[in-house]
């Protein structure tokens, strides 16, 4: 269905809920990746429903359903477009609070899903029970400052929705760098090649974002990535960190520590991590999946 933002942007939100005999233990809000959608999550909104989890996940701006003319795939808005998404989910979340009070809500975003979680736990930590991210990094600043200039000046002298191929090479085209074997461009996101193909197939997945998109995503990971900003999430919310151990995006699990270690350093009393090994970047749809999904349900049980 079609939700309203504060600025009046439509966007496409998905709910669902636990068969009427399983007891309700609480709502996880999804908040999926960059140049994909919430459609790709079936099979683990599937098994969290069955556990008894509401799920709300949406499609971004610049994503899936939420975009209405193609050459709005990447593109988020003309100023702001971070922050105006870390917005969205404030609403998406009012609304859960609004459609259930009693219940728990713990936030669950992969990739730059995870990026824009850590943002919001920032900004709104208060109105979550807990954080999980899967599939997150913590990049060095002068890196993205880097980014975020040549962007910006992309932005200013080839248009906001243009698509720079070199800008998207440097941020996305380095992936399968350890995959001497990669079939496509996307190998990287998951061991299982039926998940590439049908990723590849798709085509509301693996576009090239917009110079504006790109500008967006370098502001928003130097918020994240700023110490004074990490200390800002309430201290006692519980924090899952997961990551496939060959997971490029991560470093193979060398950002992921990083992260790790900074909310730690920002005196957040409850921080996990865990690393798979033999899986990539989608942990959620690698072959071993169910793992995965049991880590995440006996964590929910245990810290919230």
């Amino acid at each position: 269905m079609k939700v309203q933002m504060v600025d009046g942007q439509d966007i496409e939100l998905y709910i669902y809920e636990p068969h009427a005999d399983i007891r309700t233990r609480g709502v996880i809000q999804l908040v999926h990746g960059s140049c994909e959608h919430a459609g790709r999550y079936e099979a683990f909104i599937n098994y969290l429903t069955d556990k008894g989890y509401i799920v709300y996940a949406n499609d971004h701006r610049g994503h899936g359903k939420s975009v209405s003319s193609p050459e709005d795939y990447g593109y988020f808005g003309e100023e702001d477009g971070w922050q105006m998404m870390v917005d969205d989910l404030k609403s998406i979340n009012d609304l859960i609070h609004a459609h259930n009070p009693e219940l728990p809500i713990v936030m669950l975003g992969h990739s730059m899903g995870s990026f824009l979680a850590r943002h919001y736990a920032i900004d709104y930590g208060e109105t979550i029970n807990g954080l999980i991210l899967s599939g997150t990094a913590h990049n060095p600043k002068f890196l993205l400052k880097i980014g975020q200039f040549v962007s910006r000046l992309a932005k200013r002298y080839q248009g906001s929705k243009h698509r720079n191929k070199l800008i998207n090479q440097l941020s996305y085209g380095t992936f399968n760098r350890n995959l001497p074997n990669a079939k496509t461009a996307s190998d990287w996101i998951c061991y299982d090649e039926e998940v590439v193909r049908e990723f590849v197939a798709d085509s509301s997945c693996g576009f090239i974002f917009t110079n504006a998109g790109f500008y967006d995503l370098f502001t928003g990971l130097l918020y994240i990535t700023d110490d004074k900003n990490i200390e800002k999430m309430p201290h006692d919310l519980p924090v899952l960190f997961i990551s496939g151990e060959d997971d490029p995006v991560g470093e193979e699990g060398k950002m992921v520590k990083k992260a790790f270690h900074a909310m730690q350093k920002a005196q957040l009393i409850n921080v996990q991590i865990k690393l798979y090994p033999q899986m990539l970047h989608e942990i959620l749809n690698e072959k071993n999946k169910l793992e995965v999904y049991e880590d995440i349900y006996n964590w929910l049980e245990t810290n919230i």
